[in-house]
């Protein structure tokens, strides 16, 4: 169920299950819950416990209190899944949530990444209860940001908003860009920003490159043998943040991507079935198309080549994964 049903809904009371991606946005609808029903009385009335701490004793205990100088009160249980891994839950416990009284609203928040095959989430989702705070869509992202900058006293343009999206990396499929990375960058494009208007410079200058862009720059030096701008590329993976395991996975993903596409681009298909085939999404798909005329077939096979061998040393080897890399990127460059 999507999570917007708890804006919509004009009372609340008994269990719901919020999971899904977005933290940022399950932070602001327990928040709404917690200013709509039981601000100024928190002390009484709002209870958290830890999942890996709590027994389904002290849950039911605290739903069974009755509200203090209050109509509702609210219980949030946080890390579902340590809660299902340290309690083998009866079927009395579930009867339980059947039966909540009106007066209360039992929030139990997945912050890891609770099994759709469990009896747990089957029963949220059997009553509508399973709340997905999944990334947005385009058109709820587009809304988002601007609605940010606005709170800013900022405005950012359709051009602007277009870039912003593209170099924050939020829509590609292969990374794990969420709404609070995003409020992060806004934050300092706000501070950066002299104008009301949000310009091309203030984002460019302020962002985060993101990994898809770094990886297609180290291919761009690897392709070209220079070395060193292909070892300050690597760097600039790992300044992310990112590990070694990943940026190396990452980077064996999008030579098969290109590859791929110039593959399949000898076909008489059409762009979209081609995506299709490649099963990516629209966005990554039109970054490979920008990017993939910047390498040769023959460049792209043999350097997927390199990657296979370099593989089997992160398997077989207790060699540091970034020396591995490093020498890598010094042996193919100076290759014949």
């Amino acid at each position: 169920m999507n999570y917007k049903k708890i804006y919509r809904d004009k009372d609340h009371s008994g269990a719901y299950l919020f999971y899904g991606k977005e933290k940022y946005l399950i932070e602001n609808a327990v928040g709404y819950l917690i200013n709509k029903y039981v601000k100024g009385t928190e002390a009484f009335n709002y209870t958290k416990f830890k999942g890996s701490e709590v027994k389904p004793e002290d849950i039911i205990s605290a739903c069974e209190t009755y509200p203090v100088m209050n109509d509702k009160k609210l219980v949030l249980v946080r890390d579902v899944v340590d809660f299902l891994g340290e309690n083998d839950l009866k079927d009395s416990f579930y009867d339980f949530l059947d039966d909540l009284s009106d007066f209360v609203i039992l929030i139990f928040w997945d912050t890891g990444s609770l099994k759709k095959t469990t009896k747990f989430y089957k029963f949220f989702k059997k009553k509508d209860r399973d709340m997905d705070f999944a990334k947005l869509s385009p058109a709820d992202l587009n809304n988002f940001i601007k609605g940010y900058f606005i709170r800013k006293g900022k405005e950012i343009g359709p051009s602007e908003l277009a870039l912003f999206i593209s170099e924050s990396g939020y829509n590609s499929k292969n990374e794990d860009v969420s709404l609070l990375d995003l409020k992060t960058e806004m934050d300092k494009i706000a501070a950066h920003a002299k104008d009301k208007k949000i310009l091309r410079e203030d984002i460019s200058s302020s962002i985060t490159e993101n990994i898809d862009t770094n990886i297609f720059k180290f291919l761009d030096a690897m392709m070209g043998r220079r070395s060193e701008e292909a070892l300050k590329e690597l760097h600039n993976l790992y300044k992310l943040g990112e590990p070694s395991l990943r940026i190396f996975t990452m980077i064996i993903r999008q030579v098969k991507n290109f590859l791929s596409y110039k593959i399949l681009s000898t076909k008489n298909i059409s762009q979209a079935d081609i995506m299709n085939k490649m099963e990516v999404k629209k966005y990554e798909f039109g970054k490979i198309r920008s990017f993939e005329k910047n390498f040769t077939k023959e460049f792209l096979i043999d350097f997927y080549e390199e990657l296979i061998k370099s593989d089997e040393l992160f398997k077989t080897s207790s060699i540091d994964e970034k020396l591995i890399m490093e020498t890598l990127i010094i042996k193919y460059c100076n290759k014949f």
